[in-house]
Formats: C-alpha cells, structure tokens, sequence
C-alpha cells in the first residue's frame, strides 16, 4: 500500500526532528568540531530517505548496503572528520544512539497503534503526536545519559587522560591530566575553567617567595599567603579559587592565571588562555598516572 501523500510533509519532518536530535547528541558524546547547520543539512539528508523509502517503486532504498551507504553520507555530511579513528568512533557513537531512539520509538509503536503505522518497513505517522515525538526524545536522552554515565564509571583511567602544557613566561610544565567531570571548579572573578595541578609538578616554575609556602604547608594561612603574594612578581596572576572537593570542604585553593595551557585533544593541540592553573600540595592519583585535573570545558 502506497503513502498518502498528505502524510509525505509530517513524516518529512517528523524524521528531520529526530535525526537532527540524533545528530546532535552524537556531536555531544564524541566531542566533534562539527557545527549545526551541517547538522541540519544531515537531517534533511536521512529525512528525504525516509519519505523516498514508502514509495513501493523505490523499495531497493530498504535494503541493508543502501542504509548503511546513507549512514555514512549523513556522518560524513555532519561532522568533521580528519582520519579512519574519527569515523569509526563517530560512526559507532551515531548507531547507538539511532538503536536507543528506535527503541524507544519501538515501544510507543506498541502502545500507541491509532497514531503509527508501518508501511513497507518503515514507520508512518497518521497524526501529528508531537507529544510522542517529545516523549521519544525525553526517554530516549534519559537513557542515553545513564548509559554514558555507566560507560564513564568503567572507562579505563588512560581514555580520560591528556597531555597538557602550561605556559609560565619562557617556562613550561608537561603534565598528564585527568578528565574530572566533577571538576566544575572556577574562578569567582573571571569564571574561567581552573585546571588544578599537584605541587611538585609546578614547583620549579614558581616563584621562590610562592614555593616556600607550599614547602612549609602554610596555604591554608592566608596572611601568610598574602605577604608572600604581595612580594611576589606573580601578584597580577594571582587568584584563590573556593572548593569543596579533594577530602577538604570549604577550602581554598591557591591559584595563578598561566600565558596559555595546551591540551592535546585526538592528535591536535588546543590552546586555552582564558584559564586559571590552582596548586594542590598532594598527590591527585595514588599510583601517580596523573598530576593534573583537567575541567570538562576545556575538551568540549
């Protein structure tokens, strides 16, 4: 049975919404440098298939080479990508999130008969319940939160690790950091991201005057802290940064706003100058794998 046509722009845009949607968390979970319109113009892409698809004279479109093919048009048309790794990861990350809303588009097929319908594989709205699309969006990113979220908790440490460089004047530091995605830490005034790093690993860099109260343990003294900030060449770098976090509530943290820290993100370095470096004088990881916290804004 062929597709009424009064039904062709509801099912148009009905498969837009939700590619776009599919897209866009995509985006989200890989980290990709894509932007929106090309996402947008994926979309349309899956879209149009998906009109073309209930045509009984276009039914070669059904079979498994041509979705695949169109899957590969659409990634390749929304993000940008640079090596083999990249599409694969995105190529598997866009599948997982397809299967977790056809699921839950699945489910609401079943429960609500009197508003789908399935013709020639393919589901065909009767309506418009753009509740149901609403629903299917809001299960679906429920889901799919919870499975990063489950995901993140068994990664490996090595997958949240990068290779930062902090830039002090002619000085640099090379660290190992880890992504903290409860690290949401700050600088009041600025509010630029802080990326906190162990004592030792920044000692040589700073000045003697700084390092001395770090040596002594006394940057919780902050009369102390003042009096060596105020003699210091640093003064104007100079931040304390709130925290609640690291075994200590309510602390502080002694902080100073670097030149510039690299991040070596998938291959490619990504220079960030709005940023405040905070010293830890402990060690972050028992087993020394890293030196460094990095905030989640700063990969994004």
């Amino acid at each position: 049975m062929g597709v009424e046509y009064r039904y062709i722009d509801v099912l148009f845009i009905d498969n837009l919404t939700m590619n776009f949607v599919i897209l866009r968390i995509a985006h989200r979970l890989s980290k990709n440098g894509s932007n929106v319109w090309r996402q947008w113009l994926a979309a349309g892409i899956g879209a149009l298939y998906a009109v073309l698809i209930v045509l009984p004279e276009l039914q070669i479109l059904q079979k498994l080479p041509m979705k695949l093919a169109l899957s590969l048009i659409m990634i390749l048309t929304a993000y940008k990508l640079n090596t083999f790794k990249e599409l694969f990861k995105i190529f598997t990350v866009f599948y997982i999130v397809t299967f977790i809303f056809g699921g839950v588009a699945l489910s609401l097929y079943f429960i609500n008969h009197e508003f789908v319908d399935i013709s020639n594989g393919a589901f065909v709205i009767k309506s418009y319940p753009a509740k149901n699309l609403v629903m299917t969006c809001i299960l679906a990113g429920m889901l799919i939160r919870s499975l990063v979220q489950f995901i993140r908790l068994r990664l490996s440490k090595d997958e949240l690790l990068y290779k930062v460089e902090i830039l002090f004047e002619e000085k640099r530091i090379v660290a190992n950091a880890l992504l903290d995605t409860g690290n949401t830490l700050s600088d009041p005034i600025s509010h630029y991201p802080v990326l906190v790093i162990e004592f030792h690993r920044i000692r040589d860099v700073l000045p003697p005057e700084i390092k001395a109260i770090f040596d002594e343990s006394r940057e919780d003294d902050l009369e102390a802290v003042m009096r060596a900030i105020s003699q210091s060449s640093w003064m104007a770098r100079f931040r304390m940064i709130p925290f609640s976090a690291l075994g200590k509530t309510n602390g502080m943290l002694i902080g100073f706003k670097p030149d510039a820290v690299d991040v070596l993100i998938n291959g490619n370095w990504k220079r960030i100058s709005d940023i405040v470096v905070a010293v830890y004088n402990n060690r972050l990881s028992k087993d020394k794998h890293y030196q460094a916290l990095i905030n989640p804004e700063m990969v994004a």
